[in-house]
């Protein structure tokens, strides 16, 4: 683990994109809040034109992956922000506020309101996971070829099983889709939401573990402090959901907590 003075430094130290990691990881996160606020106070438009908001995160995430194969200038060059929607980054901060809203008090009305979006939420930042892999399409290519060191071919399998995971979980949450499927279906679907949290975290360990020496020398890396603010934000929820399933348990409520939850009573799902 990197003495103090050496993660000050990391911090302060752009990485060879130019773009300071832990930072951008900041960003991203007040930009995923932000968003998720203004979605629960304004979830009823939100859900009646959901359709043309996936449209919009489509069109800015073509835009700005698809510069790298046709070469185009971007109205930015803000790396912070190119980072952010080319890198997956502001992706996984939209899974972890989506995470978060698990660990949220089951019956209080701030939680309705939040995860009256969480579906919307979801599917954005899966439209820019999808994005990150076609950005990083090449990878897969090295990856098969056998060319990849260990670390970015434990980041490519992470992705494969994240692509597995993230396609059902993304489908579940057109209502269209949701209403025509078994209540107990959709619930064990839901489950397979804490692996591919995990596999988040796999993904990243892959990107900016050092796999040089030991266990103990993973954090050691360029990156390792990125891979320090990434494990504190996933271990702290896997913490946070075990203690909410405890008490929930303990009180007798039965939670769904899932990537995905649609709390839509519009819109519901076939009893068995």
């Amino acid at each position: 683990m990197p003495d103090a003075p050496f993660r000050d430094a990391a911090r302060q130290r752009p990485d060879k994109w130019g773009v300071n990691s832990i930072q951008t990881i900041e960003y991203a996160l007040i930009v995923a809040v932000v968003l998720a606020i203004l979605m629960a106070i304004a979830n009823k438009p939100v859900r009646k034109y959901r359709v043309v908001l996936y449209v919009i995160v489509v069109i800015i995430e073509a835009y700005f992956v698809f510069s790298k194969y046709f070469e185009y200038d971007l109205i930015t060059d803000n790396r912070q922000i190119t980072s952010m929607l080319t890198m997956g980054i502001l992706s996984e901060a939209l899974f972890a506020v989506v995470a978060y809203m698990g660990c949220l008090p089951s019956n209080h009305w701030i939680t309705k309101r939040f995860k009256s979006v969480r579906a919307e939420l979801s599917v954005m930042g899966c439209i820019m996971g999808f994005a990150q892999m076609i950005y990083y399409a090449n990878s897969f290519v090295q990856f098969f070829n056998g060319e990849l060191s260990t670390g970015r071919t434990i980041a490519c399998i992470a992705t494969l099983v994240l692509l597995c995971l993230m396609i059902p979980l993304m489908l579940t949450s057109f209502y269209c889709v949701r209403a025509n499927m078994k209540q107990s279906s959709w619930k064990k679907l839901q489950k397979t939401s804490y692996i591919f949290y995990f596999m988040l975290w796999v993904h990243i360990l892959g990107l900016y573990g050092n796999f040089n020496g030991g266990l103990t020398d993973i954090f050691s890396g360029k990156h390792g402090e990125t891979l320090e603010c990434y494990t504190v934000i996933w271990g702290v929820y896997f913490i946070l959901r075990f203690c909410k399933f405890l008490y929930d348990r303990h009180k007798g409520v039965k939670s769904d907590d899932g990537i995905i939850q649609d709390d839509d009573d519009l819109v519901p799902a076939r009893g068995d």
